[in-house]
Formats: C-alpha cells, structure tokens, sequence
C-alpha cells in the first residue's frame, strides 16, 4: 500500500527564518511554533503554525501556515509590524520554491493574507500574516 507524506512544512520554514532569513537580515529574535511559559518571553518572538490543508494530488497538497510576530510594546508597534511585513516578503516570495534550497517542500506560493495585529493580553504588539502553498510531500511503501 503506497501512502502519501506530508512534507514537514513547519519544520521548513522554522529552519528556512532561524538559517537564512534572520541572518541575512541580522536579526535577533527567536523563532518557533510554540509560546514560551508566561514571563520567559524574548524581546522579539517569531512563533510558526502549520494550518494544514487538503491533498491535491498523490504527494501534492495545499498548506497555509501562520506566523506570528511579537515585539515592541502595545504604544510602539513598529517593531512587529515591521517584522512581519519584512518576514512576509520572504516566505511569499514567488521565487521561495528556487530560493529556498534542495529540500525546499514549497512548490508555489499560492495566496497571502495580512499581515495585521491582533489584540495581546501582554505589553507588546502582535503581527499576524499567513501564506498558502502548494507543496510535495513524498510517497512511502
């Protein structure tokens, strides 16, 4: 019986932000897909979600994934807006599925969203975008 799986897209784009993006734009922040217990939060935090999506062929499918940016403070919100917009650019870069390397599981981007804020119990801003894409998994016996 041959099943389809999924590539670890979440995984992908944690490494893809932490190897790449963070460096080439030399930003210190750390990157995720869970929230730190309360008080054990850096000054900037990149939390990555895999929304999950339908299977489109026998090792395709459509994925979105969630990113949210947590930085500056509610009265200074450039900090995350800026972020976000910043990390957006790259993660729906129409050219990610080349840029992104030999084991890139992107094969298009396919729709974009945001990025806005969202309201945060804690002194700082919150920026949320999500990208859609096609990507390829693998086939196994």
């Amino acid at each position: 019986m041959t099943r389809q799986l999924p590539p670890d897209l979440e995984g992908w784009i944690i490494g893809y932000l932490r190897g790449t993006v963070l460096v080439a734009e030399e930003i210190d922040a750390r990157v995720s897909n869970k929230e730190p217990a309360e008080g054990d939060f850096p000054a900037t935090l990149i939390i990555v979600r895999d929304d999950g999506g339908p299977s489109t062929g026998l090792t395709t499918s459509t994925r979105s994934i969630g990113v949210s940016v947590l930085a500056g403070t509610r009265r200074f919100d450039a900090p995350a807006r800026d972020l976000a917009r910043l990390l957006m650019s790259w993660l729906a870069d129409d050219d990610l599925p080349v840029q992104g390397g030999r084991f890139c599981p992107v094969a298009a981007v396919t729709d974009r969203n945001g990025p806005y804020t969202i309201a945060e119990s804690q002194d700082r801003t919150r920026a949320y975008f999500t990208v859609e894409y096609t990507v390829v998994g693998s086939l196994v016996e």
